[in-house]
């Protein structure tokens, strides 16, 4: 790394600043003419490859060469153009910024080629976005991108990524200057805790600068979580100018009603757009609601909203009259009260609601808003006197009074917004996009606290390579059953979130550390306590949180022993695993002066304990959960108040006890997820983990339905052949499955319109779904399908694989190919569990037809062995011992536990049409990955197998280049409205995979 920073490298910045919003022109006369020298190639070079990752030259950089990549109308110097995200289209732009080789070789190594952040399912539209942003400035979003770039330390990866998916929210939009009124909704997916509010701040920004003069959002259901998202679009994109409107701050009377005054970063952390806001074409934005008051109606001789015509011979949204317009911008939380006042003072407008582009943005869109009426209660009427859940009906008004509206929902937890009827136009199915955002970088979700794909075969199990053992502490006493254990267990969640703290404060004292990491923030620290939802129980709860905490005698010989105790047993092995480049103190001895400061920290008012949740008395104290004024180290009680949207800051220890029935209310419940930097390592989940409630396995389960959920969208994010969609919004809610027979994916009566689509695994899929252990269906099935088909892999050999982008890695197999028409004839003779027989009989379809038309001729048997070890057993008709691996069904499910994928990844290439081994290549060859595991419980290796319980596994997958892409999904229902559709009315336990 360079010693100093040359002094042309802000003069580089401004270059890429100045260039990133046009097409690519030669770089280095710009840089001359900025800088006041020549920059030499070496010396230019040079910098590129060795600037700090956050240089700002070197962010500009990325941003501008990430636009460029991804532009589709892009044309080079040449005058050719080339594909969007290619090696070709970056070569492109390096030979339009005309840099040597030299400095195009060190940009490609420091900012590799931007790919698609984003999955989409969406409508044939007409895009505008694109030509309007050059058309148009684009303050509000220049300045939110400034924001999360300088004051929030986002790296140029995730600005770029954001950028493209809420240009892909926006493009698919209403063009505010449309001539026909023309209303468009959509749902954007993304993760619980993940970074939602950046996206449609995002969207936001973009739709003001484009022309949507009304901006609606709706937060959930709570005023803590409407009043934190009022804060964040305050903060990061209102701004300044915008929330004083004109008044002076320093006038005490103006003061005194002036939101943030307190705020600890309203002086250097609030976005000021300066003379931004004078320019032509951009305009003020009026705030109709605060971080301290919900909706209100607006005063009849004050503020009453105005949008007043420049030429009133042309409409409202004509550009000469849209851009002389201020714009209004609504944070209400779904409240019927609130939602009501603001209709009452839209109604008076309806002249000019009928030309008016407005937009809706739904934060928690499957909370409330979505219609949970029987159907069979209305079908036979109209949708028009479709009698609504109330604040459905509210926000299907505000759509039909404005009727240039544009409605975007956002949630983590999607299905009940795809279950919504998607032929009532008046309700608020996502008709026209559904758009599924990656997991950004540095994010703590499922998969960071489960073994996801990993099955122990080959690797002993460590708090390096488990996530369980690293994170996860089983919780099994109960305060009635068992109320020691749940004592101790509480204790110890206590401990750990002390000795957490007390790592923070000697990290945060380390100046080498923190100047190296300036994002990461130690400021807050919390634990949450997660029993119940109901307030009674809330207040026993903190009651014998502060009992243990008045005994825990933290600072005595006592309480270190016990400390000492838990951080050399825990807290070590897992810091030296996983704190990456976050210190660590040398012993117990060197942390013991910083519990001193963390528990200083934590008692600051005497009682951490805070109990949130909507009792009136407690609401009033909750001023001490205001992160943005202090730093919050609480130990937080509640429940429904703490479990949607809300984001608590520094969250280090859970205990959750809660169980729920619908996965959308337990994967909502999960505070834990969500960005952790400079912690992840000190994270605690303690889990209730007991025979009657597994929570730990109910959360994986919903990893597999999500996971599977977006997979499905992935694979169908495309076009056919004749340059259509795969697939549409409506045709979405077959793509819902179900792990847990006992977790539904959302409530029943957001259930209605659930139905059963014909698809083919064009990616390998496990077929898990077996009979009953121990019937005689599984005995059959092995000995007449699975032995016969492991007969046909007589070839040993040792397969080469990729994961996680890493070549090197390879697998034990033994494999072999099998007809078409034979394996179609053993397929057919394997017997399923009933509520799976839906599935295979789509998949069995598909394969059979594709046979017929021989676009499969024939199949590759994997047989994957481990690479060492491993337990064997005798199967004569297989030449004698052969492995067995350990798969285990779990409680309460109709499936296994999912294949390897180490497994997967080393047969995939087969399905791709590579070359494997003695096969050779073949574009009509499909793969079947086999294993054969005893289905018991438990399976204690110690005890010897009997044949009758083993069961083989199959994961297949179609050849990838055989099928056509306008055939890989063949629909057997659609909708209700067909009278040929089979609906599903009443679903109390949907079929796995429906």
């Amino acid at each position: 790394m360079t010693d100093h920073r040359p002094v042309w490298a802000d003069a580089l910045t401004n270059a890429f600043g100045a260039l990133k919003n046009q097409q690519p022109s030669p770089l280095g006369p710009i840089l001359t003419a900025l800088a006041g020298v020549q920059v030499a190639d070496a010396d230019l070079a040079t910098f590129v490859s060795d600037a700090p990752e956050n240089d700002a030259a070197l962010t500009q950089a990325r941003m501008a060469l990430a636009k460029w990549d991804i532009q589709d109308d892009y044309v080079g110097q040449d005058g050719q153009t080339t594909p969007p995200r290619t090696q070709e289209r970056r070569a492109a732009i390096y030979s339009s910024l005309g840099v040597s080789a030299e400095v195009a070789s060190a940009f490609t190594m420091r900012v590799g080629v931007f790919e698609i952040p984003s999955i989409v399912i969406s409508k044939v539209f007409e895009p505008w976005y694109a030509t309007e942003r050059k058309l148009r400035t684009s303050v509000y979003w220049d300045d939110y991108e400034r924001f999360l770039r300088d004051e929030k330390g986002w790296p140029a990866s995730s600005i770029t990524s954001l950028d493209e998916t809420t240009t892909e929210v926006i493009e698919r939009l209403s063009r505010p200057t449309r001539p026909e009124a023309k209303q468009t909704k959509g749902l954007v997916v993304g993760y619980v805790q993940s970074g939602k509010t950046a996206n449609f701040t995002g969207v936001v920004a973009k739709a003001v600068d484009s022309g949507y003069r009304l901006i609606i959002v709706l937060t959930g259901t709570i005023e803590i979580l409407r009043a934190q998202t009022q804060r964040r679009m305050d903060m990061e994109l209102m701004g300044v100018e915008n929330i004083l409107a004109g008044q002076d701050p320093s006038d005490p009377a103006v003061a005194k009603e002036l939101d943030y005054q307190q705020d600890k970063k309203w002086s250097h952390g609030f976005v000021k757009h300066g003379e931004a806001l004078t320019l032509p074409g951009v305009v003020e934005i009026a705030r109709v609601t605060s971080h301290r008051s919900d909706y209100k109606r607006l005063p009849q001789a004050m503020t009453k909203l105005k949008f007043a015509r420049k030429n009133k011979q042309k409409p409202l949204n004509d550009e000469e009259n849209l851009f002389h317009l201020g714009a209004y911008v609504a944070v209400i939380k779904k409240n019927p009260a609130a939602l009501r006042k603001l209709i009452q003072d839209l109604k008076p407008l309806k002249n000019e609601l009928d030309e008016l582009p407005v937009l809706i943005i739904d934060d928690e869109s499957d909370q409330a808003s979505v219609d949970t009426t029987n159907p069979a209660k209305w079908k036979k009427g109209s949708a028009e006197n479709r009698k609504r859940t109330t604040i459905n009906e509210l926000i299907t008004e505000i759509l039909s009074i404005c009727k240039r509206a544009q409605y975007v929902g956002y949630t983590a937890t999607p299905f009940a917004n795809v279950f919504v009827d998607p032929d009532d136009e008046r309700d608020l199915f996502p008709a026209d996009f559904v758009l599924s955002l990656q997991r950004p970088p540095g994010y703590m979700g499922v998969q960071e606290f489960h073994d996801v794909g990993k099955r122990w075969d080959d690797e002993e199990k460590s708090v390096a390579n488990s996530n369980e053992l690293a994170h996860i502490r089983p919780l099994v006493g109960d305060k009635d059953t068992d109320p020691i254990s749940r004592t101790e267990e509480l204790q110890e969640a206590l401990d750990a979130w002390v000795l957490a703290g007390a790592v923070k404060k000697f990290r945060e004292a380390d100046t080498d550390y923190m100047q190296a990491n300036p994002n990461i923030d130690f400021a807050h620290h919390t634990l949450l306590v997660h029993e119940s939802v109901k307030r009674d129980d809330h207040t026993d709860t903190a009651a014998d949180v502060r009992a243990l905490w008045a005994k825990a005698k933290f600072n005595s010989a006592e309480g270190f022993a016990r400390l000492q105790k838990l951080y050399e047993a825990d807290f070590v092995p897992v810091m030296q695993a996983r704190a990456t480049s976050a210190p660590i103190p040398a012993s117990f001895d060197a942390l013991r002066p910083y519990i001193g400061e963390a528990l200083a920290q934590i008692n600051i008012d005497g009682d951490p304990v805070l109990i949130v949740n909507s009792d009136k008395e407690i609401q009033a104290q909750q001023k001490k959960l205001d992160f943005e004024s202090d730093k919050v180290w609480r130990i937080l009680v509640g429940g429904t108040q703490l479990s949607r949207g809300f984001t608590v800051e520094g969250l280090t220890v859970s205990y959750f006890r809660r169980k729920a029935g619908q996965a959308d209310t337990l994967m909502q419940a999960g505070r834990w997820f969500g960005f952790r930097p400079g912690y992840q390592d000190l994270v605690r989940l303690y889990i209730r983990r007991d025979p009657q409630v597994d929570l730990y396995e109910a959360f994986e389960a919903l990893l597999m339905d999500e996971e599977a959920f977006r997979a499905e969208l992935s694979q169908y994010a495309s076009f056919d052949d004749d340059g259509m969609p795969l697939l549409e919004p409506r045709q979405i809610p077959p793509l819902v499955s179900q792990h847990l027979p006992w977790l539904k994916p959302t409530a029943r009566n957001k259930m209605w319109n659930a139905v059963i689509a014909n698809k083919a695994p064009t990616d390998i899929q496990d077929l898990y779904g077996l009979p009953d252990r121990g019937t005689n269906e599984n005995h059959q099935n092995f000995d007449n399908v699975i032995v016969p088909l492991l007969a046909k892999a007589t070839y040993d050999v040792v397969l080469p694989y990729e994961l996680d982008g890493k070549s090197g890695y390879t697998q034990k197999a033994r494999i072999g190919l099998i007809a078409a028409d034979e394996f179609n004839q053993l397929f057919a003779a394997l017997a399923w569990h009933p509520e799976y027989e839906a599935n295979i009989k789509a998949f069995r379809g598909f394969i059979e037809k594709a046979t017929s038309d021989k676009k499969i001729t024939d199949w590759a048997v994997v047989w994957t062995w481990p690479n060492t070890g491993g337990r064997l057993f005798d199967i004569p008709e297989l030449g004698g011992d052969v492995a067995i691996v350990k798969r285990k069904r779990r409680a309460g499910r109709i499936d296994f536990v999912g294949s390897d994928r180490k497994h997967r990844a080393a047969a995939r290439p087969i399905a791709l049409g590579e070359p494997v081994g003695p096969l050779g290549a073949s574009s009509t060859r499909g793969v079947v990955l086999v294993s054969v595991v005893p289905d018991r419980e438990p399976d204690d290796a110690t005890t010897p197998v009997d044949r009758k319980e083993l069961v083989g596994l199959i994961s297949i997958a179609v050849p990838a280049k055989a099928v056509p892409r306008s055939n890989l999904i063949q629909w057997t229902v659609i909708n209700s409205a067909k009278p040929d559709d089979v609906v599903v009315d009443q679903l109390d336990s949907p079929p796995a995979g429906a």
